[in-house]
Order: structure tokens, then sequence, then C-alpha cells
């Protein structure tokens, strides 16, 4: 029965204060049209280059010049397919193409000179490579367990498994990370930090950030941002796409594509152009008609919050009003697992714990606690259709401990 309460009374807050499941900034539609593209392209971090050797460089992504063939390196790499990374003073070269039967070829990193014409040096890796970033002076890699596939002694395609990280400073000793996960890893570079899923790893330490809403994997790197498809977004239907952008792995803005896409492989910045990847179809949309807006609405100096080791993913991000943290009520409620009763009368809302109950209302500094009378810094405010509420007087007065890192511009709530 305390359930039903619960669930009943955050509906009837919810409603009265007129909040919506989605307050996300959502962009103006950029329209993508198909385009033919010939041949896979990576940035390198250095230009612009084909995944076979010789490859093809280019600085716009549109020119493109050959690289002299060496033969002795051509026999070490073969036919495959790879990527490019760009260290500052030369490549290192992994397999992109999975292939079960070249599995003595996926364990090996080639360091390569900046000319493409010798092979400085040959690693072991612990596994086949799907990802490589650098951070903190750390070679960090994201890799997977590639095998054949057989039914009655016939080989009918690869299986994966093993999905791990391993972090390097020489790429001779690896050192395994401390995170597991049974499914495909995605792991990009963000402010200095990995997103890995919906992890941020910084420091040895892992944050896990728990969205209000969102939901979507895998995440791919465009340009400065951060992209996913979102399947779950209230504006979702069957012939459009949702895209959801973000600048810290934390909080997400949207874009409505009026395009069906059947299942995005890849999305990525070439020169001008975003380029989505759909199968064997590939689509491009103005770089900067998106961009511009990405700059507008997301926010640059964020404020996040740290509830109980896990950082908050609100889709209204905190802001600071007269040196106070207000933030999205509903989800800091949730996590609190606090009841909540609506007053139409009054037009008050009360939020109860343990005995513990905050009396407020919107527009309004004055407050009760356990029914005395008590007054908050700043008051309750009604932001993009979400109710924001001052997170240390709640918080303190909820019977929990609020704490300020100012480096990181972070609240952190703890029990």
């Amino acid at each position: 029965m305390k359930k039903i309460i619960k669930v009943i009374s955050l509906f009837l807050i919810i409603v009265v204060f007129g909040e919506v499941s989605y307050a996300s900034e959502y962009l103006n539609n950029v329209e993508f049209t198909q385009k033919r593209m010939d041949e896979n392209i990576t940035w390198s971090g250095r230009e612009w280059i084909t995944d076979k050797y010789p490859p093809r460089i280019s600085k716009n992504a549109i020119e493109f010049t050959d690289i002299e063939e060496n033969k002795a390196v051509k026999n070490r790499l073969q036919n495959s397919r790879y990527i490019y990374v760009w260290t500052g003073n030369d490549y290192l070269v992994y397999r992109s193409d999975h292939d079960y039967k070249g599995y003595d070829k996926q364990k090996y990193l080639y360091r390569l000179s900046a000319d493409f014409q010798q092979i400085l040096n040959t690693y072991e890796i612990p596994n086949w490579i799907n990802y490589m970033e650098f951070v903190d002076d750390k070679i960090f890699i994201a890799t997977e367990n590639v095998f054949p596939s057989v039914s009655d002694g016939r080989v009918l395609g690869i299986n994966s498994s093993e999905f791990e990280i391993y972090y390097s400073y020489d790429c001779d000793e690896w050192t395994k990370v401390d995170y597991e996960d049974n499914y495909y890893i995605d792991m990009h570079k963000i402010n200095n930090k990995l997103l890995i899923d919906n992890y941020l790893y910084s420091d040895g330490n892992f944050d896990k950030v728990v969205y209000e809403n969102h939901y979507s994997r895998p995440t791919y790197k465009v340009g400065e941002f951060l992209c996913e498809e979102d399947k779950k977004n209230e504006k979702k239907t069957e012939d459009n796409t949702v895209l959801a952008f973000s600048n810290d792995g934390v909080y997400w803005v949207y874009m409505v594509i009026d395009k069906k896409m059947e299942g995005i492989q890849d999305m990525f910045v070439v020169g001008d152009e975003i380029v989505i990847e759909d199968y064997r179809d590939y689509y491009v949309g103005d770089k900067e008609e998106v961009f511009s807006q990405l700059r507008e609405k997301l926010p640059n100096n964020p404020v996040y919050v740290k509830f109980n080791d896990d950082i908050l993913g609100f889709d209204e991000p905190p802001i600071i009003e007269d040196g106070s943290t207000l933030v999205p009520m509903r989800f800091l409620f949730e996590q609190m697992g606090a009841e909540v009763e609506w007053d139409s009368e009054t037009q008050t809302a009360t939020a109860t714990i343990d005995n513990k109950a905050v009396t407020f209302s919107i527009d309004n500094v004055n407050a009760r606690i356990n029914n005395k009378p008590a007054k908050m810094d700043v008051p309750a405010r009604l932001v993009n259709g979400k109710t924001m509420v001052p997170l240390r007087f709640l918080s303190e007065n909820m019977g929990y401990d609020v704490d300020w890192d100012a480096d990181s511009r972070t609240a952190i709530v703890n029990s």
C-alpha cells in the first residue's frame, strides 16, 4: 500500500506542476540526404585516412593524396582493413575488420612511421581492439575476443565474448581496467574522461551516470560531441530517427530527423558534413547547422550532482540562482525514495522521508519543516516544464549531507 501511495503521489505532483517526461532541449530539424561514399575513412587525429595500406590521406575529406607503397609494410599488413591513430610522432595501427580466420593477426598492434614507410615496432595486445583513446598519457583500448560460430562442424560466422578494457603507457605492458561487461563496450573520450557505456572513467575511478529518461547505445563521436540514436524518445515514430547529442556524457539534447534509419552503424564528421552510416547507405547533414545549435543549447559550464556516488543525468541540467543550486524535483525525489503529496488548495508540495516532511511551493521562499516555518534562500522554480528545487535546503532537511566541489562544479549528496 505504501508503494502505491508513493506512486500516486508522485503522479499527482507531476501532473499539477505540469512536468513532461522529456524536458530536454530539441534542436531545429536539419535535413539529411543520401550520399554515395566509395571509401571507408576515419580521422587519425592528424588527417582523414582510408583503411587500407597504402592509405590515401586528406585534410578536407574531399581531395585525397596517394601514399607511396612500401612492399615490406604491405606484406606485413596484407589486405586487411586498419585504423590509423596519430600519436603526435607516428601512427598506431590496428585491424578494424573482425575475422576469426585472421586470429593470429588481430592480436597485434603496429607502430608505423609518419611517412608510412616503416613499421617501427610490433606489439602483442590482449585482444581484438574496438576503440583506442588517449587519456592522461595512457593508451586505452576496448577489446573483445572474436571466434568462429560453429554448428554441426560448419562455420556459420563469428561470435564475440570477453569484452574488456586495458591501458598502457608504452604498448608493451597492459593493465586491465576493473570494468566488466557481457555486452559490447562503447568507449569515447570526452572532457579528458572516458565515457564507457553509462560510466565516466577518470583517475582510476568509475562514476555511474543514472539518467532521468535518456537511454540509448551505442555511442558515436561526432566532432567535439557524442551522439546516440534514442529509440525510446517521446518523439520517436516509425517514420523518423531521434538523435541525442552531448558534450559531457551527462546532459543531452535531441534532434528529430524526418527519415527512418534501418540500423545505424556509425556517425562521424567529414569536412562540413555529419555522416550517418545506415547499413550500406550514407546520409549527410550540414555540420554547422547542427553544431551551432549544440553550442547554444548544451551547457558549456554545467553543474553536476552526485547522489550516493552516482552522477544524476537530469533531463534539464541544474541551474544556480543567487548561489543556490536548483535541480529537477521529480528525479531527485525518486532517488531519495521520497513520498510526495500535493495540496491543490494551497498549491504546495510536501516531500516526506522517515517522518521528516518539507513543504514548499513554486516562487515562494517560505517553507515548512515538520510543520514549523522555515525560509529558503531561493524558491522552487518552473524551468522548461520542470519543477526546479533548491538542492541543499531540501536535501539537508531530509537527512542528507551536501558538499560542494568547486573544481568540478559538483554538488555531492550522501545519506
